[in-house]
């Protein structure tokens, strides 16, 4: 699997709502481990902030190209909802 990830950010810009991730909320929504966009724990991160190990509940409903068309639709959404602010 091979999500093409642009690296914009956003989506490590917008944690709040999500109680999985809210230890990394630094207040504001933004992930404290946002750092020049990039993430700092990369290798370390959170399971949630992985698309490939996220597949592993969808696997069962959808193809793996279903899922990361997906996933790539929803970075579309969230770059547009971040425009939209």
């Amino acid at each position: 699997m091979n999500f093409q990830c642009d690296k914009c950010g956003i989506c490590c810009k917008l944690l709040k709502g999500i109680p999985q991730l809210a230890a990394f909320d630094r207040g504001d929504g933004v992930c404290i481990h946002l750092k020049d966009n990039l993430c700092s724990i990369y290798e370390s991160r959170p399971d949630i902030c992985n698309v490939e190990k996220m597949y592993v509940f969808f696997k069962e409903q959808m193809s793996e190209e279903e899922y990361l068309q997906l996933m790539s639709n929803s970075c579309k959404v969230l770059k547009q909802a971040a425009e939209d602010r």
